[in-house]
């Protein structure tokens, strides 16, 4: 196990120097699971995904399997995707809707709630003995949403989510605090990656730094032709970035880098589509009148991006959310949606 001041030593504060080690450490990244992924609130869906009784979609806590479901109630619960009896997970399908989740070990079943609902064999095998009540499947300890995202977490002991989300939710409002509310469409993409989950995280909670490089060949394909030059003279300005880029750092770890400016929304090529200018228009306008001026800048800003501690990032302008899975401290697994105004026209 990592000394606690042996861990210390990775980061000076004072110089805003980390070491490399924390991007590399198999022991540091299973310090990561069992104090982070397993005390944090974590994003597990969005309830467009699961609007009917039965509906589930399968996702993961750190690296435990989890199925999160539509009750019959309409309620959500959050339960570990692993049989009670020898550990096989329940369910293999990504999405769907289901009334029972069946392990196709040994057959028990378990209905959407998480109770076991059936054990074959239970008299000859087990004599009857099997308390039913007492081998359900583990729940997660706290489910709860904010905008339609839903968050889960291990830890019974742990704080609201909304105390977690603490002033970033300033910055989910003006992304997902949508009149008529958002939703999901087109499925999940997946993808694993070389590198460790922070990197992704980090980049996203406010790397500006690096877009006018990174992202300079994109930015050409995407700029209208008589944007093009002036896109290009903008990716070098005088001081480096564009003039209206603006950071939060939250001290719970929550991070955004955002620019406000209209030009600049043109001239990375993001604007032009009428139909969709004419729709952001409107939202921009209501966005104003319900939540605040300064959230309307936001939203018709060029690019915000953003990151919710620790794994959850997502960009306003193309409306992508993505989650960085750890898989280990040199793998990391993306899930990633796009997000609609749910009211808006086909």
């Amino acid at each position: 196990m990592v000394a606690t001041e042996q861990l210390a030593s990775y980061a000076d504060w004072e110089n805003g120097l980390i070491s490399p080690h924390l991007f590399s450490s198999e022991e540091i990244y299973h310090l990561e699971l069992e104090r982070l992924f397993s005390k944090c609130w974590l994003f597990l869906a969005h309830e467009s995904q699961i609007p009917n009784p039965g509906d589930f979609f399968a996702t993961y806590m750190g690296a435990d399997p989890i199925l999160v479901v539509r009750q019959s109630d309409g309620s959500i619960g959050a339960f570990l995707n692993a049989c009670r009896h020898r550990g096989m997970k329940v369910c293999r399908a990504d999405e769907g809707n289901a009334k029972a989740f069946t392990c196709t070990y040994h057959g028990w079943s378990y209905d959407t709630a998480g109770k076991l609902a059936a054990v074959p064999m239970l008299e000859d095998a087990y004599h009857n003995e099997i308390d039913m009540t007492e081998w359900g499947l583990i729940p997660v300890a706290k489910v709860d949403q904010y905008c339609g995202l839903i968050f889960g977490c291990f830890d019974p002991d742990a704080t609201t989510l909304d105390a977690y989300l603490g002033d970033m939710k300033y910055h989910l409002d003006t992304n997902f605090n949508r009149k008529g509310g958002i939703e999901f469409v087109g499925g999940v993409q997946k993808a694993k990656m070389t590198g460790n989950w922070k990197l992704a995280a980090e980049q996203f909670a406010g790397d500006t730094y690096h877009a006018p490089i990174s992202h300079i060949s994109d930015f050409s394909i995407v700029t209208p032709p008589e944007l093009a030059e002036e896109r290009r003279s903008k990716a070098r300005p005088a001081n480096g970035f564009f003039q209206n880029t603006r950071q939060f750092g939250s001290i719970l770890g929550h991070g955004t880098a955002f620019d406000t400016s209209r030009e600049n929304h043109q001239s990375a090529g993001i604007g032009g589509d009428p139909i969709v200018d004419r729709h952001r228009d409107v939202i921009e306008t209501e966005i104003r009148e319900r939540l605040s001026d300064r959230q309307g800048d936001i939203y018709r800003g060029t690019i915000q991006h953003a990151n919710l501690f620790p794994n959850l990032s997502w960009l306003n302008s193309p409306h992508i959310i993505r989650v960085w899975h750890p898989k280990g401290p040199n793998v990391m697994e993306m899930y990633a949606w796009v997000f609609v105004d749910k009211d808006a026209s086909p």
